[in-house]
């Protein structure tokens, strides 16, 4: 095995066995607001004190956690973006499969795309953004038509729903 192959495959267990356990804990902890809806809105209770909120967090975060975990979920409660752990745990989900440079390139439609249009959207948007995408295809009929393509913080509102509105704007009809 080249040396190359071989720091490749040591690199990958250690990413693999630090993520696991950072996703562990975040699970965890997810689970539990999940579960005690009452306990999350106290976590985001901003009329609250922080050291409060962060007993409170305490309370749920597993005893065998390391302190760099509690202190990522110490800036999210500090932050107010506790709220906001599922969506950063499926982040680190969808880097873990595909590497963090790998960006989601969300397509929302009107309707079902078909296998071909799906694969028009992939080869465009590669050919525009790169190689590094991730595709999630969506549906929201509300967009009467056309499509609303998301790729990082760039958003390609195509949509006939925001057609018509900004024409209606524009001729002042509400």
């Amino acid at each position: 095995m080249k040396a190359q192959e071989l720091s490749h495959k040591y690199a990958t267990a250690v990413f693999s066995q630090a993520l696991e356990k950072w996703l562990t804990t975040l699970g965890s902890v997810q689970d539990k607001l999940d579960s005690d809806p009452a306990l999350s809105g106290k976590l985001q209770d901003s009329d609250r004190s922080f050291s409060d909120r962060q007993k409170e967090l305490d309370a749920v975060v597993p005893g065998d956690s390391d302190q760099y975990t509690r202190n990522f979920l110490y800036t999210m409660l500090k932050d107010g973006n506790i709220g906001l752990l599922g969506d950063v745990i499926d982040e680190l989900e969808r880097m873990s499969r595909s590497g963090p440079l790998v960006q989601v390139a969300r397509v929302t439609t009107a309707f079902s795309l078909s296998d071909d249009d799906k694969e028009q959207f992939r080869q465009r948007l590669r050919s525009k953004y790169g190689e590094n995408l991730e595709f999630v295809f969506s549906v929201d009929s509300a967009l009467i038509g056309g499509a609303i393509v998301q790729v990082g913080d760039k958003v390609i509102d195509g949509s006939v729903a925001t057609r018509l509105e900004a024409m209606s704007n524009r001729l002042g009809v509400k």
